[in-house]
């Protein structure tokens, strides 16, 4: 008898002991609709240089059949002292099937060089294909992308480098909190993060929902750059 209810109150300890920590930990949905249904179809943010506007950065989320398609652009103009222009121009596009990566494929005009990577799952594996030569990245487990819209890059070990084709490593650590734009006319207090690793110079931050409001990293010339929301569901 004794050890009957000893094991009752084991069992009803370890239910407390799952329940507090469900309740405990954010828990998000990563189904291909809900993803797609978080952002309302799109997103639209303004892109700072030390606090000053220098372009755009929007997400777009579509079927195509069975697939998730998420496009993703960057399109930056920066003005040196009135005399000439430095621009730059981002575009990705991810392909997913129940939360795994089917395609990658990007492309960077950064001031009229121009790169391109390709990336193609076959089996376990990641083909990429990156200025006429090709390697592959194993997968283990969940692979995300630097393009930063899943929340679940915060619980990542590493990550798709969008820029290098190769994986960066990750140390996610939470810094505090930061007052943030969610949209035109609201702001939010939400999680900061460190992404660490090799990106320890990046930091960015989600709303309750998941929702990707933005990141903030230094530019080659050492410059700030911060990307806040603008709108989320905007028309293309």
């Amino acid at each position: 008898m004794n050890r009957c209810v000893r094991m009752r109150r084991w069992q009803r300890s370890f239910m407390f002991i799952l329940l507090t920590l469900f309740i405990a930990l954010p828990v998000y949905s990563s189904t291909d609709e809900v993803l797609q249904a978080r952002y309302a179809g799109s997103a639209l943010y303004d892109v700072y240089r030390d606090d000053r506007l220098i372009g755009t950065h929007t997400l777009h989320f579509d079927q195509e059949g069975d697939l998730l398609r998420v496009d993703a652009e960057m399109n930056l103009q920066i003005r040196f002292l009135g005399m000439f222009n430095y621009r730059y121009l981002y575009q990705a596009t991810e392909r997913w099937r129940k939360g795994e990566l089917q395609s990658l494929e990007v492309r960077v005009n950064d001031d009229g060089k121009e790169t391109e990577i390709q990336m193609q799952r076959q089996g376990d594996v990641l083909r990429v294909s990156q200025e006429g030569k090709t390697h592959e990245i194993e997968i283990e487990g969940t692979l995300l992308t630097t393009n930063h819209w899943n929340v679940d890059i915060l619980s990542q070990q590493q990550v798709i480098n969008t820029l290098t084709g190769r994986l960066s490593t990750l140390n996610v650590e939470r810094i505090g909190e930061i007052e943030v734009p969610r949209g035109a006319d609201e702001r939010v207090i939400v999680p900061h993060y460190r992404l660490g690793g090799d990106l320890k110079d990046t930091e960015t931050w989600y709303d309750e929902d998941g929702r990707w409001l933005g990141m903030e990293f230094s530019a080659r010339d050492r410059s700030r750059i911060r990307v806040l929301s603008r709108q989320i569901g905007v028309d293309r």
